[in-house]
């Protein structure tokens, strides 16, 4: 601004000096032209350095500038130039102080830097904290150790699995390796058995040693390999259409195998039993042969037939003679039936006289009618 004087002994000269007025003084500098705002703010013009805010100078003696390693920062339209942090737990006023540095996942706590709940500090920066299972926008964001951001998400590393809890990544306990939890062992239908990696019970260790395969409860489901039939069903194989089924000299009872033994043979259940037409059955109930006192034999009410192979039943119309049965001291029961024609007469006559002869040189058999 301007001012007015009157020079005296020169009426009506005028003379125009200019005058510094300041509107907010906080000192004044020697020099008595100048005014030292120091509420100006920041970017404001300046000549010189004490024109500026504390931590600020005059660029170029224009501009106030906060000085390296400061930010500005404005509230209540008052301005500061704050130090930026550089390390977590500097000391700061404002958040912004930290999240210069640290990114916005960081905040001034307490007066210091640090990670904001949330989030936690890796490589020099706070990033959000994202747990398994969860999306990442980063590996930086997946905190667990042993994690990596994978198509999005958060999992854990190779050789690494999660928890059931999904609260940490746990190391792979392949079938063999040491173990503590059930959780551990990887592979598929697997658990820990003391302390060991191992197949559960109603499963098998496959060839290869990799797998644990289902095994069969009975003939007829599906299998891979033999050890799967083989475990709990007892004369079976894994056939060539990949389902259990009996071996070689056994047959099938219901969902069983049993090994085969012919009338007259020993045996421990009727199951054991089979004749030249009675072998596999969905069945496990007794048909026309019986375990009789620990041999195979007809069952009540059936006949042995000619060629002594099959059991046949009684006919009501008289076409079979009624049997004669007979009981050694061995448990070995007979029964003899025969059809209305020559020939049968003629085998009965011969059997009827083996009989006898039996009876002659064992005089301790007893019939049984």
């Amino acid at each position: 601004m301007t001012k007015t004087w009157t020079v005296s002994g020169i009426p009506g000269l005028l003379v125009l000096v200019p005058v510094t007025v300041c509107a907010t003084i906080t000192y004044v500098n020697q020099d008595s032209s100048r005014c030292n705002d120091r509420s100006n703010k920041t970017f404001a013009q300046c000549q010189y350095d004490v024109d500026c805010i504390a931590n600020a100078y005059c660029r170029n003696q224009q501009t106030c500038s906060c000085k390296e390693n400061h930010i500005p920062f404005e509230r209540d339209n008052v301005y500061k130039c704050l130090r930026v942090a550089t390390s977590i737990g500097d000391l700061c006023e404002e958040d912004i102080q930290c999240q210069f540095t640290f990114t916005p996942q960081s905040e001034c706590q307490e007066s210091t830097c640090q990670c904001a709940h949330g989030s936690h500090f890796v490589e020099g920066r706070c990033y959000e904290s994202v747990g398994l299972g969860k999306r990442c926008l980063s590996h930086r964001n997946c905190y667990m150790e042993n994690t990596f951001c994978d198509y999005g998400f958060c999992t854990c590393d190779l050789r690494y699995h999660s928890s059931p809890d999904n609260s940490s990544c746990l190391p792979n306990a392949e079938l063999g390796d040491r173990c503590h939890r059930d959780y551990e062992c990887i592979v598929e239908n697997s658990k820990c058995i003391r302390n060991k990696c191992d197949c559960k019970i109603d499963y098998v260790l496959a060839e290869d040693g990799q797998r644990c395969l289902r095994a069969a409860s009975r003939i007829g489901q599906q299998c891979q390999q033999q050890s799967q039939c083989q475990l709990f069903l007892k004369y079976s194989q894994c056939g060539a259409n990949n389902t259990c089924d009996c071996v070689a000299s056994s047959h099938r009872r219901g969902f069983q195998c049993y090994v085969d033994v012919e009338l007259g043979g020993y045996c421990e259940t009727h199951h054991h039993c089979i004749t030249g037409s009675y072998r596999n059955s969905n069945s496990t109930g007794k048909s026309k042969v019986d375990c009789v006192n620990g041999f195979c034999a007809c069952s009540e009410g059936y006949t042995l037939m000619e060629e002594l192979h099959d059991c046949v039943q009684f006919s009501d119309n008289g076409k079979y003679l009624r049997s004669l049965k007979f009981v050694s001291n061995y448990g070995l029961g007979l029964s003899i039936g025969l059809k209305f024609n020559q020939s049968a007469l003629s085998l009965l006559c011969l059997r009827l006289f083996s009989f006898f002869q039996l009876v002659k040189f064992q005089p301790n058999l007893n019939p049984n009618p």
